[in-house]
C-alpha cells in the first residue's frame, strides 16, 4: 500500500479550497438578516421563535451528525472508493462543536417556552411528570446535551486530526487508529443519539413515547447528511477543486441517496404502523395531532419528498450519477428532513403554547419570521464553519493508503 500511496504523491498534486468573497458574504448576509428576524420574532411570540430556533439547530445538527456517520462507516469497513471524497464528510461534520452552542443556546434560554416539564407548577399537578422528574429537569437535561453532543466533537475532532495528520507523514497507523476511534463513535453514538433525541424532542410531548424514535432519527439524519455530502461535492467538482472524483464516485453517492430515503422511509412506516394498529391513546396522540388542524397536508407531504420523489427519481441507475438529478433531488431531500423536523416541534409547542395562553397566531402550520430567520442565520453559522473547516487541508488524502483504489474506483 505504501508503495502505491508515494506513487500517488508523485503524480497527484492536492487541491485547496479558498473561500470566495460572494460566498462568505452570503453566509454573514444570511447570519445577519436571520438573526434580526429572529430578534423580532422574539420580540412577538417568543414560544414560536424558540420552536423554530429549535427546529434549525437541531436540522443542522443532524446534517453533520448524518456526515460524520458516513466518514466513520468508511473507515470502519475501509471503503477504499471513499477516500477521495471523504475530506467532504469530514468538513461538514466540524460543525458539531458549532451545534453544541446553538442547541445549548435555544434549550437553555427557550427552555420555558418549549418544554412543559421545565415548569414547576405543572410537574406538580401531573403525576406522569413527578416520575420522570428524575430526567426531565433542566440541570440534567442541560449536563446531557453537553456531555452528548461534546463527545460527539471531541471523537470527530480525533478522527479527522488523524486524517489531516496523514497528510504530512504518510503513517499508516493513523489509519489504523482512526478505525479503533470510529468504531468507539459509532457504538457510543448510537446509544446517545437515542438518549438525546428523547430530551430535545421527544420530551417536547412528555407523555408520549416510541420504542423507534432513536432509529427514525438516525434514519433521517444519515439520508440528510448523505444529501448535504452529494452536493457539496458536485460543487467542489464544478468548480475544479475534486479532479479525480469521476462518475463512479457519484454513482455509489446516487445510491446512498436512494437506499437512505429509502431506509428513512421504512423507519417511518414501521414507528406509525405498530402505533395504529396498537392504538394506545399515550401513543396515537402524536398522530392525531399532526392529522388535524392544518396539519395534514404537510404530515402526507413529508413522505412524499422525503421518500416517494427520491426513491422513483432515483429508481433509473442513469439518474444516481448524473448531476442534473442529483442536485435538485439532494435539494428536496434537505428541505423534506427540515420539514420532518418542523412537524416533530411545531404541532407539539404549539398545543402547549396554547395550553400557557400564549397563542396568538393558531395551531395549525405557520410560515414567518421566525421560522425563515432561525433556519437563515444557522445556515449562515453551518455555510461559514463548512467553508473554514474545508480550506483548513487539501481536499485529496494523497498519503491515505486507500488512495490508489480510491483513483482507480469502477462499477
Amino acid at each position: 500500500m505504501s508503495a502505491h500511496t508515494e506513487h500517488a504523491e508523485d503524480v497527484l498534486q492536492p487541491t485547496t479550497f479558498t473561500t470566495p468573497g460572494n460566498l462568505r458574504a452570503l453566509a454573514l448576509g444570511l447570519l445577519v438578516v436571520g438573526g434580526a428576524l429572529f430578534a423580532y420574532g422574539l420580540s412577538s411570540e417568543a414560544w414560536r421563535a424558540w420552536s423554530a430556533g429549535l427546529v434549525a439547530a437541531y436540522f443542522f445538527l443532524s446534517i453533520a451528525l448524518g456526515a460524520s456517520v458516513v466518514v466513520a462507516i468508511m473507515h470502519v469497513t475501509k471503503a477504499g472508493w471513499g477516500v477521495v471524497v471523504r475530506r467532504v464528510p469530514e468538513a461538514i461534520m466540524g460543525y458539531l462543536p458549532v451545534a453544541l452552542v446553538t442547541m445549548l443556546a435555544v434549550c437553555g434560554l427557550g427552555m420555558k417556552s418549549l418544554y412543559e416539564w421545565s415548569h414547576p407548577d405543572i410537574v406538580a399537578e401531573d403525576h406522569l411528570l413527578q416520575h420522570k422528574a428524575v430526567l426531565l429537569n433542566p440541570t440534567g437535561f442541560l449536563t446531557r446535551l453537553v456531555v452528548i453532543i461534546g463527545a460527539w466533537s471531541l471523537l470527530t475532532f480525533f478522527i479527522r486530526k488523524r486524517s489531516v495528520a496523514q497528510d504530512t507523514d504518510g503513517d499508516v497507523k493513523h489509519t489504523e487508529r482512526n478505525l479503533l476511534f470510529s468504531v468507539i463513535y459509532l457504538i457510543f453514538m448510537g446509544l446517545t443519539l437515542t438518549l438525546g433525541v428523547l430530551d430535545w424532542l421527544m420530551s417536547l410531548e412528555p407523555h408520549w413515547f416510541s420504542t423507534m424514535f432513536g432509529v427514525y432519527q438516525f434514519a433521517g439524519a444519515h439520508a440528510a447528511g448523505m444529501a448535504a455530502i452529494v452536493l457539496v461535492t458536485l460543487a467542489l467538482m464544478k468548480a475544479g477543486l475534486l479532479p479525480h472524483v469521476n462518475e463512479n464516485h457519484i454513482h455509489d453517492l446516487g445510491k446512498f441517496l436512494f437506499g437512505l430515503a429509502t431506509f428513512w422511509a421504512y423507519i417511518w412506516v414501521g414507528q406509525f404502523l405498530l402505533i395504529w394498529y396498537a392504538n394506545i391513546p399515550e401513543e396515537t396522540g402524536y398522530y392525531i395531532i399532526r392529522q388535524d388542524t392544518g396539519w395534514l397536508c404537510l404530515w402526507v407531504t413529508n413522505l412524499l419528498i422525503n421518500w416517494t420523489i427520491p426513491f422513483f427519481v432515483l429508481l433509473p441507475a442513469p439518474n444516481k450519477h448524473n448531476p442534473k438529478v442529483l442536485v435538485p433531488i439532494a435539494i428536496l431531500m434537505l428541505c423534506g428532513h427540515w420539514l420532518d423536523v418542523y412537524l416533530q416541534v411545531l404541532p407539539a409547542t404549539s398545543h402547549f403554547a396554547a395550553e400557557m395562553g400564549t397563542l396568538t397566531s393558531g395551531r395549525g402550520p405557520y410560515f414567518g419570521p421566525s421560522e425563515i430567520g432561525a433556519t437563515a442565520a444557522v445556515a449562515g453559522l453551518f455555510l461559514l464553519t463548512l467553508t473554514t473547516m474545508l480550506g483548513r487541508a487539501p481536499l485529496l488524502p494523497v498519503k491515505d493508503p486507500y488512495l490508489i483504489e480510491s483513483l482507480h474506483h469502477h462499477q
